[in-house]
């Protein structure tokens, strides 16, 4: 039997986690492991972040643990392995398929979607909410949220932009690969397209891809603005969540305003 080494992509909130527990949640670590950089960092970060620690220090630190760990892991004996490929960043997703072909295992991709409704609002919101309040602490009263968070609206944009050509250019380097739009809360995903190895894209739901296909006219540049914000408990902690109106999101639709 082939072992195997999947790619588990989308943004935030585009059911990453809920696909990977649900699918494996009650395999032994004999069976399954889930490499997840982001929990690395972390507990690294708990365990470093004491006296004088300059912030590059950490993450050098990071990267080697990580690096070690994940070279033993699929360079071992697990049957499958899972991986994040967050947003859709091409250049980890050749990285890792290139160390899973290096240790002869199958590369497996499943890519998550969302469209500009209610599940990229909380998408948005997860991802915005994350950044305000891992650094409320450096912000002033005084300061423009909207200001200081443009950064973080910018790289969300971006990286819904890059996802049609970054999914083109995977997807037919895996092994097997399946886009699906997770778009309905508390449904099953929808197979959108399918590929394999060096073979052109199949395309299974129309409607679906060519609404995919939108995300390249995202002005990543789009006006916007912080309406409100309230505070909410997430897994029982407390998180800012903002009302954003974008104006002129879809560069083909010039008289659009969305409020997410």
């Amino acid at each position: 039997m082939a072992k195997i080494l999947e790619l588990v992509g989308g943004p935030p909130a585009s059911g990453k986690s809920t696909y990977v527990l649900a699918t494996y949640g009650n395999a032994s670590n004999r069976e399954f492991v889930h490499l997840d950089y982001d929990a690395m960092v972390v507990k690294e970060v708990r365990e470093l972040s004491y006296g004088e620690v300059r912030e590059q220090d950490v993450r050098d630190h990071v990267s080697m643990v990580y690096g070690r760990e994940r070279s033993e892991v699929v360079y071992g004996d697990t049957p499958r392995i899972t991986v994040d490929w967050p947003f859709c960043v091409s250049k980890r997703a050749e990285e890792y398929i290139a160390l899973g072909r290096n240790a002869d295992r199958f590369i497996e991709c499943n890519f998550f979607t969302a469209q500009a409704t209610e599940a990229w609002k909380r998408s948005l919101t997860r991802h915005v909410a994350g950044e305000y309040n891992a650094f409320t602490v450096f912000f002033s009263k005084d300061t423009d949220v909207a200001e200081a968070l443009r950064p973080s609206f910018k790289m969300f944009l971006e990286a819904h932009h890059d996802m049609p050509a970054s999914v083109e250019r995977i997807f037919p380097q895996a092994d097997a690969a399946y886009l699906w739009d997770n778009n309905a809360r508390d449904t099953a995903p929808i197979l959108i397209a399918k590929c394999k190895r060096g073979e052109p894209i199949e395309i299974i739901d129309e409607g679906h891809w060519y609404r995919f296909q939108y995300k390249r006219e995202i002005d990543t540049g789009a006006e916007f603005e912080v309406l409100s914000s309230h505070v909410e408990k997430f897994m029982g902690k407390p998180r800012t969540v903002f009302e954003v109106k974008y104006t002129n999101l879809i560069r083909s639709r010039k008289d659009q305003v969305i409020i997410l």
